[in-house]
């Protein structure tokens, strides 16, 4: 099973995460050990403040403990498993949120991009002061004590910038190249686990009519002409590239059966799933 956060929290109410608006989320949270994996659909910044988390994507492994901070940008896919002792806080946040602030502050971007920076914090008496301070605020959850966390955050990011100018600048930098394309990134990264429209907008958190709206203005078609097109263009693929079965190819690009994929695909590409991937198997 794959969780994609904050979704998964907001879904199911989960206590342990507070929405402060519509672009800023904070959790706090002791995790259990079981190893799962996840995918993002919003910034984020984990603030380690027990225990550690070992996080594992695109071949890569990370380790990160007590004092760590690791900021990640949307979209990532990865495994994660966190200590028996682990206890961490979780912001996430939108892009308005970063390119509002790199106004505020009138930040100078690097050229350069990265979406994930670890930064220690240890040495840093401010923002370990800060940490604290939004820990506590997160059990308060009154409306005044909101508008208080928002502040904290927005200084707590200031502090991270102005003790670690250049790795914030990679991150930051990175944001503000996606931002323009966030839907198209974010949906087409998960393409995997979408079965329905309203599975899109659910995805994106917005309303069905907002959504319709944008993603127009975006693709230039409807939600369903793009996700039919993606699907097969998924099933192709596969179809080309590995030995799996019709059946597992029709599960793993959302179809509720191997024969409805067959219709679907014979509806597209004029000819069935099997003489597609013996036509072309080899090219």
């Amino acid at each position: 099973m794959t969780i994609t956060i904050p979704n998964y929290q907001i879904q199911t109410n989960e206590p342990t995460l507070i929405k402060i608006d519509a672009k800023l989320y904070l959790e706090s949270m002791n995790s259990k050990h079981q190893k799962v994996q996840v995918r993002n659909t919003m910034h984020g910044l984990v603030l380690i403040e027990d225990g550690s988390k070992e996080i594992e994507f695109e071949r890569n492994f990370l380790e990160i403990k007590k004092y760590n901070a690791i900021f990640f940008a949307q979209g990532n896919y990865f495994f994660n498993q966190n200590s028996k002792d682990y206890k961490a806080i979780t912001i996430f946040f939108d892009d308005e949120l970063i390119v509002d602030f790199i106004k505020k502050y009138q930040i100078k971007l690097t050229t350069q991009k990265k979406n994930i920076i670890i930064i220690d914090y240890k040495k840093q008496e401010n923002i370990s002061k800060l940490i604290s301070t939004i820990n506590d605020k997160h059990k308060k959850k009154a409306p005044k004590y909101k508008e208080l966390l928002k502040l904290k955050i927005e200084l707590l990011f200031l502090e991270f910038y102005q003790a670690y100018p250049k790795q914030m600048e990679l991150f930051f930098q990175h944001i503000i190249l996606t931002s323009k394309d966030r839907m198209r990134y974010i949906l087409e990264e998960n393409i995997d686990i979408l079965e329905k429209v309203s599975d899109m907008y659910r995805l994106m958190r917005m309303s069905a009519s907002h959504f319709q709206k944008q993603f127009y203005k975006t693709f230039q078609e409807s939600p369903k002409v793009w996700l039919d097109k993606e699907r097969m263009k998924k099933a192709k693929f596969l179809l080309v590239s590995t030995t799996k079965s019709i059946s597992q190819i029709a599960t793993d690009c959302k179809y509720s059966s191997s024969s409805w994929f067959i219709v679907q695909f014979k509806k597209y590409c004029k000819i069935t799933p099997k003489e597609y991937r013996v036509k072309n198997q080899y090219k």
